[in-house]
């Protein structure tokens, strides 16, 4: 006969029908359980006469915090004796969980009725998390943390994310795992650590980034787009990005740069509407050079000026040449020419100073060793010399009366350089020189001239057109008993001067400088040393020579991009073509300054009364 076990939620027992004498005797078994909550409690009754028979009963534990009690009935069974031992074991989590406390009692169910037995089943869970300390049998990782539980899955991790490999089983189940192994799984490429579940899809690659079984989900690979351009397309992964892929050709669009009324300079590019004023069509080949453009006569002037794809064709420099005069005032070694219009020019040099016109030299009472010198459009030249002087003359001054000389306060060293902003033609210009000692002067009448700052080189030149931002000022500093070359650009005002970086150190001296436009300075110096900025990028031109001797540029006149002249300290006019150099005008006397207000009208001078002019 069968043994019925039946958990009960009542304490009394019903009385039997007819014909249920087995069920007359009962016993009401209380499951007591302390300091802990099992998940399963399991009850085994054996009768002790013959203990092959027997019967086990699971009961799964509600929820709910310890203590509690669990009741089941035990009914008397035809063919077993009248008693029985009970057996309950208490186990964590389920029934097929580690084992934590036992109880056991003896019975009997002679006596008609129910028989009361109480068992107790106590075990430690500290954290009250559902797992009991370890030394009771437990297998809570940390009985002092709730959020511990028992041991874990912990699977290779080869990658070492903190996610385990997707596609193998756990590598070991335990409170800790060894090295490479993480308790989450689901990495779907466990080469790679940036790769794993929890996180969004980070890179366009065709690849599943996240684990989700979808690549690229968050970046619409092929979704309608338009690019940068406003030309249509569909969005493709480059480079872990996502970009705008168009086979739409956009229309390019151009300005003009230079200011000779052609465009040249490609702005943008677009699909859409073409900015209001831009021009669709190139029409000038040289943004660099207001002299170069689609329409333009064909001058002597070593340019291309009408774009033909030519320089100076035809007859057009059939009769132009360098015309050299000697001895002009004297056996003077001119230090600066400055060029007044078409036809007048300015010569300074130590207590000389003169003013040429094609009708004669006039010579001006002006003592001092003046090294450089500036020419406004009225005619008005700024004269900048040794021991920190500056002095101006008109064509129309008396020429016997003595000069003026200021002194900025604070500068005695000697002025090499000098160059005036004027803006708008005709108004009083601001005077900038530079000194020996790095200091650079402003002036500006009727105010006295003023130390602006103090750059760390020997400056020898300076140079700019209408606007401060524009200015360049160059020389030389001191490295090692070796000469390296410096330049220095302002910022708008004239106030601040930032060191220009080149892509290495430049050995050498700069001794002249010109700025073409506010794209492009060129600037020279000894041995050959010929360097040109275009758009913020300085490079180094191929030195001139003569006689495979490298000339000492003392100064530098630029057209365009790739196209610049420069005096020789040897003697001689230098021009480069883009490509190769020439000696455009020969001599023996040293040249040591050039002026230009165009490229038909240039002038140099230097020892011996030495003057040239490349003029109409």
């Amino acid at each position: 006969m069968r043994l019925f076990l039946v958990a009960v939620l009542t304490s009394t027992l019903v009385g039997c029908s007819k014909g249920d004498e087995l069920k007359s005797a009962a016993l009401k078994v209380q499951l007591h359980y302390e300091g802990f909550r099992p998940g399963c409690v399991t009850l085994t009754v054996t009768d002790q006469a013959e203990v092959s028979r027997h019967v086990t009963k699971d009961v799964n534990v509600s929820a709910g915090a310890p203590p509690g009690t669990l009741s089941v009935a035990v009914f008397r069974q035809a063919g077993w004796s009248n008693d029985v031992k009970l057996l309950a074991q208490a186990h964590e989590q389920s029934c097929e969980g580690a084992r934590v406390a036992i109880a056991e009692a003896t019975a009997s169910l002679a006596k008609d009725g129910i028989t009361p037995v109480e068992l107790l089943l106590a075990a430690t869970d500290g954290d009250g998390d559902g797992y009991v300390v370890s030394s009771e049998g437990g297998t809570d990782c940390n009985d002092r943390d709730a959020t511990v539980g028992g041991p874990t899955p912990w699977y290779p991790d080869d990658d070492n994310d903190g996610y385990g490999n997707g596609l193998l089983p756990p590598r070991v189940v335990a409170c800790e795992g060894p090295a490479l192994t993480a308790s989450r799984t689901g990495d779907c490429n466990d080469r790679d650590l940036s790769v794993h579940p929890d996180q969004a899809e980070f890179r366009c690659d065709g690849k599943d980034d996240n684990c989700d079984g979808v690549n690229d989900e968050t970046f619409d690979v092929g979704g309608n787009c338009f690019n940068g351009d406003q030309c249509p397309g569909a969005n493709v992964c480059s480079n872990g990005g996502v970009v705008c892929n168009s086979t739409v050709t956009p229309t390019a669009y151009y300005v003009d740069e230079d200011g000779d009324g052609q465009a040249g300079t490609v702005e943008g590019r677009t699909c859409g509407t073409v900015p209001s004023g831009k021009s669709t069509v190139s029409t000038d080949c040289d943004e660099s050079s207001a002299y170069v453009a689609n329409g333009l006569p064909e001058v002597c002037d070593r340019l291309d000026n009408n774009c033909a794809g030519g320089v100076d064709e035809g007859n057009t420099c059939a009769s132009r040449v360098w015309t050299e005069n000697l001895n002009v005032g004297g056996n003077v070694e001119w230090r600066s020419i400055a060029l007044h219009g078409t036809q007048g020019a300015w010569f300074a040099a130590k207590d000389k100073l003169a003013y040429a016109t094609p009708s004669g030299l006039t010579s001006f009472n002006c003592d001092g060793n003046w090294r450089a010198a500036w020419t406004s459009s009225t005619g008005q030249v700024f004269l900048a010399g040794d021991d920190g002087k500056l002095t101006t003359r008109a064509p129309t001054d008396t020429p016997s009366t003595a000069c003026t000389v200021v002194v900025a306060a604070g500068n005695t060293s000697h002025l090499n350089g000098i160059v005036g902003l004027e803006e708008p033609a005709g108004s009083e210009p601001v005077l900038y020189a530079v000194a020996s000692n790095g200091n650079i002067v402003r002036w500006r009448r009727p105010d006295a001239p003023t130390v602006v700052t103090q750059v760390q080189a020997n400056l020898r030149a300076i140079d700019g057109i209408r606007t401060p931002g524009t200015l360049m000022a160059v020389g030389f500093e001191d490295v090692g008993g070796q000469p390296s070359v410096r330049a220095f650009r302002s910022n708008s005002d004239g106030t601040v001067w930032q060191a220009e970086a080149f892509n290495a150190p430049i050995a050498g001296s700069l001794r002249g400088v010109d700025v073409v436009n506010s794209r492009l300075v060129f600037a020279a110096g000894d041995d050959g040393l010929v360097l040109q900025r275009y758009r913020g990028e300085w490079s180094t031109l191929p030195p001139p020579s003569f006689l495979t001797i490298r000339v000492n540029a003392l100064d530098v006149q630029g057209l365009a991009q790739g196209k610049v002249y420069v005096a020789a300290g040897q003697g001689g006019v230098y021009f480069y073509d883009g490509s190769t150099w020439s000696a455009v005008h020969e001599g023996t006397n040293a040249l040591r300054s050039l002026d230009s207000t165009s490229p038909t009208n240039i002038g140099v001078v230097g020892d011996r009364g030495t003057v040239a002019y490349w003029r109409k």
